[in-house]
């Protein structure tokens, strides 16, 4: 049998095709909020005009490249561009109130020099950076944002010690006192060298962030204003309102060595009267602690008013399998990979609420 000669061309890569397909179908299903139902996607009439504002309907797609909504013709339910890099800007606007997301893929090893040299000095950066997207509230009339990206979030890391050790460093600690001990003994020195002991890193290695959004405003009377005695509107957040925009996206990740997971996460979601963010950061140090910061933003379109309730929830991780394994039989450790669940269960630390009306 004769052997088959490969030919070499300048050709696509057939890998390189189907892993940036792969990408482009995981933004698209991120886009997709839970209550849509997928077989009514697919027979949205792209050919319905995306700008048009008719029979009450007041949302406005900015984005001429995102499909029409098949209820009203000018809703989005954000899709990428399939480019490679992913190229993805989609926007809407409700009134004067316009709302964007922009996702990019991670930082390249040029853009992580410029951050460590320049924007974080100090600072050993996460694993994972997506350090080009973002997610942002406009009030286009008043001049006034608040966005949610990683650098902005990352700056709030603390450059010191977090005084957090894994589950297995004082057995590690004792280990090593005892094989310096050893040496001392065995060379007749006086004075044991700790320098091995001492901590190596110099900064909050779980990269915990208190990080609540970017807020620009062109005049200060317009800035959010700390009022504890507000809440959320939850009863209407709860109405099954159809959703008109829907992003999830990561900022930043972090397998803390394995250790664990460090990961800040937004999601966003309009609805034709009111709109909801959800900024997360959820930390995981196993057999340790979990810990969870919350900023929820919440605007009401027709009333002008702005929202803002930041939660920090903290727990003993033994204490939350405890909790776990007493209603569930299943695997515990799979729900303490689930952040929505260790929210849920976790004490509340602290808690503040800000408000902001325009006139």
């Amino acid at each position: 049998m004769s052997e088959r000669k490969v030919v070499k061309g300048s050709g696509i890569n057939t890998v390189e095709v189907n892993a940036a397909r792969e990408i482009h179908m995981r933004t698209v299903r991120a886009r997709i909020p839970s209550n849509v139902v997928r077989d009514e996607m697919s027979q949205r009439d792209f050919k319905r005009p995306v700008s048009a504002v008719k029979n009450g309907v007041r949302h406005v797609c900015n984005n001429p490249n995102n499909p029409a909504c098949s209820h009203c013709g000018s809703m989005i339910v954000p899709s990428p561009a399939a480019t490679l890099p992913l190229e993805d800007f989609p926007s809407m606007s409700i009134n004067e109130w316009t709302m964007s997301t922009k996702k990019r893929p991670i930082l390249n090893s040029q853009e992580l020099e410029q951050w460590e040299k320049h924007e974080l000095r100090g600072l050993t950066l996460p694993e994972m950076i997506f350090g080009n997207s973002f997610v942002r509230i406009e009030n286009t009339k008043y001049g006034w944002s608040l966005q949610f990206n990683a650098l902005d979030a990352l700056k709030l890391v603390n450059l010191a010690d977090s005084g957090i050790r894994v589950s297995y460093s004082k057995k590690w600690m004792d280990s090593k006192q005892k094989r310096q001990s050893q040496k001392v003994s065995s060379s007749n020195e006086f004075e044991m060298d700790d320098s091995s002991l001492q901590i190596a890193h110099h900064y909050d290695w779980t990269y915990t962030t208190r990080y609540k959004g970017t807020e620009r405003c062109q005049n200060e009377k317009y800035r959010l204003k700390r009022d504890d005695t507000g809440s959320l509107p939850l009863d209407k957040l709860a109405r099954p309102d159809h959703i008109l925009f829907y992003d999830d996206m990561i900022l930043f990740e972090d397998e803390l060595a394995d250790n664990g997971i460090s990961i800040l996460n937004v999601k966003i979601r309009v609805m034709n009267e009111r709109l909801l963010l959800l900024s997360r950061f959820f930390l995981r140090v196993d057999d340790v602690l979990a810990r969870v910061m919350d900023t929820r933003v919440c605007v009401e379109f027709d009333e002008n008013k702005v929202m803002r309730e930041f939660k920090e929830m903290e727990g003993d991780y033994k204490s939350l399998l405890a909790r776990h394994r007493l209603s569930h039989s299943h695997d515990p450790k799979a729900a303490l990979r689930d952040s929505n669940w260790v929210a849920q269960h976790l004490p509340l630390v602290r808690r503040e609420f800000e408000t902001l009306v325009f006139d």
